[in-house]
């Protein structure tokens, strides 16, 4: 008979930040982490967020590019719920748990913030260590289904409340939750993010996923009896027996009344299993993954809080979390171009994007993750789970579109701008012409006046007076008469 040892499962919520334009994401990360919240039995208000920098063992193994890249606060910040406010839901149960079931508290919340603006806050949950002895699979199961459907989840609520009094309950949209209010999995979300909103602006965050929450979880196994090595193949087969019956509905975070026939139509496909070694196995998939393992009484994988259990906690999680990150980061990408043609400054905007997404595939499009093999491979497995090479290659192909249509606006402007040149210089052209035809006639007589000396003489209006005046008239109207001659001359010719 199997035993759980030790399990815990990440509610995983995507979103991304669309804040002012004149927030960074520097700004912002600093911002978060001014949001406070009270706690009753102290003088002072706590802050809600506190930054926790990744440390060496959480990156163990990983190529040193993306060490950088996770290390880096350009790139990217985590931030941990006070513990203060943490300790609080130390207690919980779900509306469909008997009041004597066992009980389950949150080991950690966490809120990670790309430089690009997708976010992902990550909800943790493990049995009380009061409840260990009563927790079995079935159970674990039920609790998950419960939190997971943002559609149709059940409530949870505190049973014992530390601070039930109602004045307490009116200081901030995070003590309903601290006074032991039910609540969905939906409505927890919204009070931990709703405070974002008062240093960001209204809506200034908008979820990624609407009908349920991508997990990712561990269960750890041991038996109730010794194990003998002549037994170790019996075990082996038990295991996946028991793995047959209960990861896919656990990494699809299923009721337990749903039967094992849907698993062993899929367990057998390694697109969704991983068995790196014969007491452990990986199943990864669009609506996320688990790990299942069994205690061989080795130091790795005995007790609570093995190692075995940090690192699926952490290294394992943070496998599936890079590539998480580049599949929305491409969804949004895809969002932003689609909303960027309907903009009248679509240009401007795609001509961003495209800027956007070379800074995208610059900084976190890694190929490998890690130096082990298994861990390389779980993230080259969550790559292809999530559909990543497809979507990129497809983003790729966006890219190259975007480029061939600011290349042709910008053909179109050059053209357009050299059009407008054109019309310029036929205008200065026309404007010397028309000046040229009023003047031709003026230097023509000018000249034939100087030309001859007859005329000079007939000019004189002190001894002709008479005959310079009627030859001054006849001049001018010969001129006149030009003049309208050439000007209907031009407008035929227009």
């Amino acid at each position: 008979m199997w035993i759980i040892q030790d399990t815990f499962t990440k509610f995983v919520y995507p979103f991304w930040l669309d804040f002012e334009k004149n927030f960074t994401f520097s700004t912002a990360s600093d911002m978060i982490t001014q949001l406070s919240v009270p706690i009753p039995d102290d003088e002072h208000t706590v802050p809600l967020w506190v930054e926790s920098p990744f440390q060496d063992s959480e990156l163990d193994n990983m190529l040193p590019y993306v060490k950088r890249y996770m290390r880096l606060t350009q790139n990217q910040r985590r931030f941990r719920i006070h513990e203060k406010v943490l300790e609080l839901f130390d207690d919980m149960q779900t509306s469909t748990g008997e009041d004597s079931s066992a009980g389950f508290r949150m080991a950690a919340i966490e809120l990670y913030l790309f430089f690009n603006g997708v976010g992902f806050l990550t909800i943790e949950i493990e049995p009380t260590l009061s409840s260990m002895n009563e927790i079995t699979i079935e159970w674990i199961e039920s609790v998950n289904a419960d939190l997971a459907s943002l559609s149709r989840g059940k409530p949870m609520r505190q049973r014992t409340p530390k601070y039930a009094k109602e004045e307490y309950c009116r200081h901030s949209s995070l003590l309903p939750l601290m006074c032991g209010q039910p609540g969905t999995m939906r409505e927890w979300i919204h009070h931990l993010l709703s405070p974002l909103s008062e240093q960001l602006g209204k809506d200034c965050w908008q979820p990624m996923c609407d009908s349920f929450l991508p997990v990712y979880g561990a269960v750890l196994l041991r038996r109730s009896e010794s194990l003998h090595v002549e037994e170790q193949n019996k075990w082996d087969l038990n295991f996946r027996e028991f793995a047959l019956s209960h990861l896919i509905v656990l990494r699809k975070t299923l009721p337990p009344h749903n039967g094992s026939r849907f698993a062993r139509q899929s367990f057998e496909d390694s697109h969704y299993n991983y068995m790196p070694y014969h007491n452990v196995i990986h199943t990864q998939s669009l609506e996320g993954g688990f790990v299942l393992a069994y205690d061989t009484g080795v130091h790795h994988f005995s007790g609570k809080n093995s190692p075995a259990m940090l690192s699926f906690r952490t290294n394992y999680f943070y496998m599936m979390l890079l590539a998480l990150h580049q599949r929305m980061s491409i969804l949004r990408y895809a969002m932003k171009a689609a909303e960027a043609s309907t903009m009248a400054t679509h240009a401007i905007e795609l001509r961003a994007l495209r800027e956007q997404i070379y800074d995208f595939t610059a900084r976190c499009y890694f190929s490998q993750a890690s130096f082990s093999e298994e861990r390389d491979q779980l993230y080259r497995r969550w790559q292809r789970a999530f559909h990543i090479t497809q979507m990129y290659n497809e983003l790729k192909e966006e890219v190259h579109d975007i480029d061939g249509y600011l290349g042709q606006l910008a053909k179109e402007r050059e053209i357009e701008t050299k059009e407008h040149e054109l019309r310029q210089e036929a205008k200065k052209t026309q404007l010397v012409t028309y000046i040229s035809f009023i003047l031709l006639p003026l230097s023509i007589t000018s000249g034939l006046i100087q030309a001859s000396p007859i005329i000079i003489r007939w000019l004189n209006f002190t001894i002709h007076p008479v005959l310079s005046s009627f030859i001054l008239i006849i001049a001018a109207t010969g001129i006149l008469f030009l003049l309208r001659t050439l000007w209907k001359l031009v407008i035929m010719k227009k």
